[in-house]
């Protein structure tokens, strides 16, 4: 099955067989040099000069964007969220569950932030902390963070990101963002298995952090970061087969190379979109603001047309499809993410091709 879906993504069969390592207490040291490994593997992707290091929690990404939300604002701090999309927003749920003073700069679903005007709010207000979608795969938009970073930077505000569907997609460099804390997860870009998430922190501010009474006790970020450094140890029981498979996932992104992977994710956006273009579908973002990761396709207006329908068809062809979530039209999405080819790409047009005459529903658009 090829998976168009925004994570998790399709992974390789030496990913999968890593899974079958024999049996380990997660307590042995040698499980813990593991750990280390895949610690030190997750801060390269994003950081070479050594002043960055990842924090591991067993969860999924949303585990880990809560983490980096509820243990760095402090009580007498103030949180700015931009949300232009589900997952901004969903920041904003997790600070009001926590009562974390924040606002919202809200700029609807495929909304494009505007820089200005976020730096004119983090004039008016004293902020400590801003929190940021690096790619909002609610529409599939790359959101502008390296600006954004700079304006943090210059006002003395620590940013949180949430990279979850761009870290090892795209070369990015922590320091270059302006980022302090990053958070992705083990099941999407880096090609490893579901059940794992990390953030990565600069150094310095990880060794300031306290923890914040009336927090999270498992999420608490920098509580894990000591356990571990002191112990090789997760504070509570590690996923360990997802660790393994996450190690090997990291040997194969070094394999492949920061620059290799994006390009092939670039081919097969190619081979992809053209195809999509060809078959008469329209995207729903302008090129510029588009990360192509993710692409977001408006839904045909054919009376013949529905979502269902045309996932359940492709899905018997070997592949899935995602629906839309939230944007100002109705919409389908398809990721290039994961172990898979530009062919991938090419026979999912192909498929495409054959369900909308199955489905006579030509033409797409009345107009």
């Amino acid at each position: 099955m090829i998976l168009l879906n925004p994570g998790p993504a399709n992974t390789t069969d030496t990913v999968k067989r890593a899974m079958t390592k024999p049996d380990i207490c997660p307590r042995e040291q040698e499980f813990g040099k593991v750990m280390l490994r895949v610690r030190d593997g997750l801060a390269r992707v994003v950081d070479k000069s050594g002043d960055f290091t990842a924090v591991l929690f067993l969860g999924s990404g949303t585990a880990g964007v809560e983490a980096a939300v509820s243990s760095t604002v402090p009580h007498h701090g103030r949180l700015l969220v931009i949300d232009n999309g589900s997952y901004g927003a969903r920041i904003a749920e997790m600070a009001r569950a926590y009562g974390i003073a924040h606002d919202v700069e809200e700029f609807g679903v495929g909304g494009f932030p505007n820089v200005g005007q976020i730096k004119d709010r983090l004039a008016k207000t004293q902020y400590t902390h801003l929190a940021v979608i690096h790619h909002e795969t609610s529409t599939g938009m790359l959101n502008p963070v390296r600006e954004i970073g700079a304006v943090c930077r210059e006002k003395g505000v620590e940013m949180i990101v949430d990279a979850m569907s761009s870290y090892a997609a795209m070369p990015i460099d922590m320091a270059d963002l302006g980022a302090d804390y990053l958070v992705s997860t083990s099941n999407k870009c880096i090609q490893g298995m579901a059940g794992l998430t990390f953030v990565i922190c600069r150094k310095t501010t990880l060794a300031r952090l306290q923890p914040i009474t009336g927090r999270s006790l498992y999420l608490n970020l920098p509580e894990q970061h000591r356990f571990f450094a002191k112990s090789q140890q997760m504070r509570y029981t590690p996923p360990v087969q997802i660790i393994y498979a996450l190690e090997q996932a990291l040997t194969e992104y070094e394999a492949e190379g920061a620059e290799g992977r994006h390009r092939r994710y670039m081919e097969c956006f190619t081979a992809l979109d053209s195809g999509m273009g060809e078959l008469g579908f329209r995207r729903l973002l302008p090129p510029a603001q588009m990360s192509r990761i993710l692409t977001a396709y408006i839904e045909p207006d054919h009376p013949s047309y529905s979502f269902n329908g045309m996932h359940d068809r492709l899905f018997s062809k070997g592949f899935t499809i995602y629906p839309g979530k939230g944007a100002n039209k109705a919409t389908f999405r398809l990721a290039n993410m994961g172990a898979i080819t530009p062919q991938d790409m090419t026979d999912f047009i192909g498929a495409m091709r054959e369900t909308i005459h199955e489905m006579a529903m030509l033409p797409l658009y009345a107009s």
